[in-house]
């Protein structure tokens, strides 16, 4: 039932926050514009303490929900892990347990922070998880979005009816647009391959909540007493974070996604 409910809770954010992205009428963002406030990063640019506050109370109470539900990013590559497994069936149980990369994810860290401190913004909005997305979604998405949208429109003048509207298609930037196309090839192949490698190695989000998410108060627990060893578990963590053979949990990892339940 968790993990029901964690993927439901997710596809909404998923598809809401996309369509923030999408939307170039304006009137989704006074419905759906909260989503984007709640996002960690830019709650704490925007300096907004009692989003943060209470993102940091989520972790340090449940794990990393928000990197399993509320990061638009995140729930991209458990999608493009989901289609993986609808075309290879063998891939449902294809992770293993592999030591964390302690020295990549908090030397991307310190990077991220220094950029941070120093308004190096081509650097920050390279590997935020949110800024990523949104670059993905209106360069790649949006386009086809408005194409489709166009399409509609002419059918219904056709019908006479006026329901749909014509937009113009526009990329807003080269540069923007080939950073986009890399950040997909390069998040969708880690993700098709092994998982939440971007957000265990990459992201500074994940690796900030993962210091706390060490300290959860409901977090899954391996009972010695009652395992089969089957392994079932460990192939199942798309955060290969756990480990069967000392019956460990590696936390900062691990994004609360509930499949190994």
């Amino acid at each position: 039932m968790l993990r029901k409910i964690r993927i439901a809770l997710a596809a909404v954010f998923f598809v809401c926050i996309t369509m923030l992205f999408l939307d170039f009428t304006g009137t989704l963002h006074a419905w759906l514009g909260w989503m984007a406030k709640i996002q960690l990063l830019p709650a704490v640019l925007a300096l907004n303490f009692a989003i943060v506050a209470a993102l940091l109370l989520l972790t340090l109470l449940f794990g990393r929900v928000y990197c399993s539900v509320i990061c638009p990013m995140g729930i991209m590559q458990d999608f493009i892990s989901w289609v993986r497994k609808k075309f290879n069936k063998k891939a449902r149980f294809r992770f293993s347990y592999s030591p964390a990369k302690n020295w990549l994810r908090y030397t991307i860290l310190v990077i991220f922070v220094i950029g941070l401190i120093l308004g190096a913004h081509y650097i920050v909005l390279l590997v935020a998880p949110y800024s990523a997305y949104g670059r993905i979604a209106a360069n790649l998405f949006a386009p086809l979005y408005q194409w489709g949208n166009n399409l509609l429109a002419y059918f219904a003048e056709r019908a006479g009816s006026y329901a749909f509207y014509r937009v113009d298609v526009w990329i807003k930037a080269a540069s923007s647009f080939v950073i986009a196309i890399i950040t997909l090839a390069v998040v969708g192949i880690l993700a098709w391959k092994n998982g939440r490698t971007w957000c265990n190695t990459i992201c500074p989000v994940g690796s900030v909540l993962g210091l706390l998410s060490r300290f959860s108060i409901f977090a899954p627990v391996i009972n010695t007493e009652k395992c089969r060893n089957c392994g079932l578990c460990e192939k199942q963590c798309k955060s290969s974070c756990i480990n069967m053979k000392e019956h460990k949990i590696d936390l900062s990892r691990c994004v609360a996604c509930m499949d190994c339940i």
